[in-house]
């Protein structure tokens, strides 16, 4: 039997989890680690990017070649994260509870596990060129470590409230099985347009990364690509501070 042929999981309870204590400290997790990361690339030498360079005339073609798979890597992380959200809504992606209604049987959900953490590795692997060599090593062993271990406790609190737990092993975790393409063009896609603010005032951040990658692509500095993100982001969290009382009914 495959996945999207699996009946669907019942439950006898629906109500949210409390979560561990980083679970519910996940954004401050990552607020901190991504400033340590900061102070890093400052001091920590070249970014990545610069030490992999091809010398003589094809420099600069390397140089955008490089760009283009980070930006593609990035992008494919927004995607995934954005498929995420237009299905659990999100609450599930800042609430500090863990949510343990059931999705499995529901959209890419059928087909991945985790498309939301799937997307913030992603991510993670495309910021890694532009960091310093130790830079790249911390985030990705500690952010890629705990993205890791968010998606783990959020499976461990669903297969608790599962009769038989067989039926997620069922289902990757992290790389989509057949007929997630088709899934996307029958369904997904549509979803997504349907919810494209739920997904915009949730992943506000993730676009900030999103202004940095096009101003890097611009102008080929990494220090430009850092100062556009983090300008972004405090832009667009200042306008959802400034507009979330009037969006409060809808969360």
């Amino acid at each position: 039997m495959t996945s999207q042929d699996a009946p669907p999981v019942q439950y006898s309870e629906k109500l949210p989890e409390k979560g561990s204590f980083l679970y519910r400290a996940r954004i401050p997790v990552y607020v901190f680690l991504f400033l340590i990361l900061w102070h890093l690339n400052k001091t920590g030498g070249p970014p990545l990017l610069s030490r992999f360079a091809v010398p003589g005339n094809s420099e600069h073609f390397f140089l955008k070649l490089e760009v283009f798979v980070s930006w593609a890597i990035y992008f494919s992380g927004v995607f995934f994260r954005s498929l995420g959200t237009a299905y659990i809504g999100r609450q599930k992606i800042w609430s500090p509870a863990l949510r343990t209604d059931n999705t499995q049987t529901t959209g890419p959900f059928r087909y991945l596990r985790h498309p939301v953490y799937t997307g913030s590795f992603l991510i993670l692997f495309s910021l890694l060129p532009l960091c310093s060599f130790s830079g790249a090593i911390f985030i990705l062993s500690t952010a890629g470590s705990f993205t890791f271990y968010l998606a783990w406790h959020e499976e461990s609190a669903f297969l608790r409230k599962i009769p038989k737990r067989t039926s997620a092993s069922t289902i990757n975790r992290f790389w989509p099985q057949n007929g997630f393409w088709k899934f996307l063009r029958q369904e997904g896609f549509k979803e997504m347009k349907k919810k494209k603010a739920e997904i915009l005032r949730s992943e506000f951040y993730n676009f900030a990364f999103g202004a940095g990658f096009l101003l890097f692509s611009l102008s080929l500095s990494v220090q430009k690509f850092w100062y556009a993100f983090l300008s972004t982001l405090i832009l667009l969290s200042a306008i959802l501070l400034l507009t979330r009382g009037r969006s409060t009914s809808s969360f």
